[in-house]
């Protein structure tokens, strides 16, 4: 056939709903008939659209340009969500049109976090399965930030040890699916540790080309501590940083260390800049302080005036969680009190937010109203929800209601909601393990089958603390015990992990459930491309999106010599790009056989989606012709 030049076709492509045979039979993309509100909801864009069909190629047919260059375009018929040729979608789905859009719910971690505040290691748990598949030393005794070039290079020696001394509690993943963890200290120096969720952003610090990390080795579902069985590292030699656990990334100390008292407590990541993985936000209770962190490397950031890397409040904070406005909320335990900060600007704008009625505190929440929920505790089977927006407190009362075991509901400890407006909260009474759901506009208890709320009390599950939700909305509860409990939220049957040391203690998103859908509501669509030589120029980059108010698009690309490097978090992307085309050239885009194309869309309302209709690269194999 006749090569027309690329912009030509690719103009006529999307006008004409043309279909191109070159190998396989390919629809573009069709003429858009108008996409609408639809029904307001995430994902609801709606409207019509002509020239609508499914391709053979899968999004992997690549066409000829005419000039040289070879092109290749992704549009509806050609979308894939699940990780095939077409690209790989998280927190998105496809409307009737074949369109990528926001996909309400939308969160995509697969993992919970969950500390051993008695032993001093953290656990990795698949929500999917329930197995502990990772264990680690909350701390690492070289703060290793500057560890991509030789091991730990220019990080400082803290003094920190690998042991059961640290006392970690709260978790917080950040929009990378890393995690971080607060050290409480207990009389020692407080601190925040980062571990990567996936191998490919651990480092290599012996060099020797694996990654020497935590891992189930037998697949009983549990990590065995015991150096013999090789499923959890300890350090050989503390001094040594080649003999840490390559995926636990660094151990930031913050603050000063006070003898006899709690250091390092609430934790909660915002939405932070973009193209980062958040900023991470480390209260540190005996100094009153909540400290920002970079979560690239931990260092201290400044967001007070004057250059201070914290902002002072009038209390020690005990809890903390970010809404969808980038405000982060404080709570002080006992007789709850709030504080209110604008992780955007730094300002403080209230530490007095009296609870009245009077609630307690331990865990903390965020709704999709950006409405702060509190659990009971101590007054009993009772939750507070504060509205900022009227200045209101409304208590619950769940006194009355009985478990499928017929036991009464004990104090409210941890709570966590959901993106379809309930609230679960767990339930504490020494030796008891309980959960309870209700709606978050009225306070009606919604049932799990016929019982009003599940009691997962036994002879290991015992003392519920902290609430999280999974990917499938399902509820887990951490109990100090030693195990975490998921309750199925449609049949309320009861999934246990296995049995570990008592001392699981963890208030905080530690799924992040509520990041995702709450804090910085997003879905991302994820595309690679493979061209022919291994000096490989890429070009241009064209896409066709529909962004409304309220929302944004933003395009995020990353080149690599392997796929393999392509997953990981470390190496430079270029972007965020909101204005298409984008000459990949003038922006420095270097030479390689493999190029990703990210796609983060977002919405301020969470109502409203973003749409992307179709995107086209454009590449040159072998350099410049």
């Amino acid at each position: 056939m006749k090569h027309t030049p690329w912009l030509v076709l690719a103009a006529l492509l999307s006008i004409t709903g043309c279909q191109c045979t070159c190998g396989n039979t390919l629809t573009i993309r069709g003429q858009d008939g108008g996409v609408g509100a639809g029904d307001g909801g995430l994902g609801g864009a709606g409207g019509g659209s002509q020239g609508g069909g499914t391709g053979a190629g899968g999004g992997t047919t690549q066409f000829d340009a005419g000039d040289g260059t070879t092109f290749e375009p992704v549009g509806p018929g050609t979308f894939t969500l699940d990780g095939g040729l077409g690209g790989q979608g998280d927190g998105v789905k496809l409307d009737p049109n074949g369109f990528v859009v926001l996909n309400q719910g939308s969160a995509e971690f697969y993992f919970m976090w969950i500390a051993n505040d008695d032993q001093g290691w953290v656990s990795k748990y698949d929500t999917r399965t329930g197995k502990e598949v990772g264990r680690y030393w909350s701390v690492i005794p070289r703060d290793c930030a500057n560890s991509a070039g030789p091991p730990c290079a220019g990080g400082a020696v803290h003094g920190m040890m690998a042991d059961q001394s640290w006392h970690p509690s709260r978790t917080a993943l950040d929009l990378n699916g890393d995690v971080f963890v607060a050290n409480r200290g207990m009389s020692k120096q407080g601190s925040v540790t980062k571990i990567a969720n996936d191998p490919s952003s651990c480092i290599d610090r012996n060099g020797n080309g694996t990654i020497e990390t935590s891992r189930d080795l037998n697949g009983d579902g549990k990590i065995d501590p015991a150096p013999a069985a090789g499923e959890m590292i300890t350090p050989a030699d503390m001094a040594n940083p080649n003999t840490y656990d390559e995926c636990v990334l660094f151990t930031k100390p913050v603050g000063s260390a006070v003898a006899g008292d709690v250091a390092g407590r609430a934790l909660a990541v915002s939405a932070g800049i973009e193209g980062t993985a958040g900023d991470v936000w480390l209260g540190i209770y005996f100094e009153k302080r909540m400290y920002k962190l970079s979560s690239a490397n931990g260092e201290l950031l400044p967001v007070a005036p004057g250059g201070l890397p914290y902002i002072q409040i009038g209390f020690g904070p005990y809890g903390a969680i970010v809404d969808r406005l980038q405000r982060l909320w404080v709570v002080m335990p006992g007789v709850a009190r709030l504080a209110l900060i604008d992780t955007l600007s730094g300002t403080l704008l209230s530490d007095t937010i009296e609870n009245t009625p009077a609630c307690q505190a331990y865990g903390i929440a965020i709704d999709g109203r950006n409405r702060v929920w509190l659990p009971g505790w101590s007054l009993g089977a009772y939750a507070c929800r504060y509205d900022h927006t009227t200045g209101t407190w409304t208590k619950f009362d769940f006194t009355s209601y009985r478990s499928q075991t017929n036991t009464a509901f004990e104090w409210g400890r941890g709570i966590a909601a959901d993106a379809a407006g309930r609230v679960y909260m767990s339930g504490y009474g020494g030796s008891t393990a309980q959960l309870i759901r209700f709606d978050a506009e009225t306070g009606a208890v919604i049932p799990f089958g016929a019982a009003q709320f599940i009691d997962m009390s036994d002879a290991n599950t015992g003392g519920s603390i902290g609430v999280g939700l999974d990917a499938e909305g399902n509820p887990w509860v951490n109990n100090y015990s030693g195990n975490a409990s998921k309750v199925d939220q449609n049949t309320g049957a009861i999934t246990r992990t296995t049995q570990q040391a008592a001392g699981l203690y963890t208030y905080s998103d530690f799924t992040g459930y509520q990041l995702r859908n709450f804090t910085a509501p997003r879905g991302t669509y994820r595309k690679d491309f493979t061209a022919c030589a291994d000096d490989n120029e890429w070009r241009l980059l064209t896409w066709d999106a529909l962004v409304p108010a309220n929302t944004s698009l933003q395009v995020y690309v990353k080149t690599a010599t392997s796929l393999a490097e392509l997953n990981s978090t470390s190496g430079t992307r270029y972007g965020p790009f909101t204005t298409s085309p984008v000459d990949l050239v003038q922006v420095g885009v270097p030479h390689t056989k493999y190029l990703r194309v990210e796609f983060v869309l977002r919405s301020a309302d969470g109502q409203t989606s973003p749409v992307l209709r179709g995107f086209d690269v454009k590449w040159l194999c072998g350099g410049i012709n």
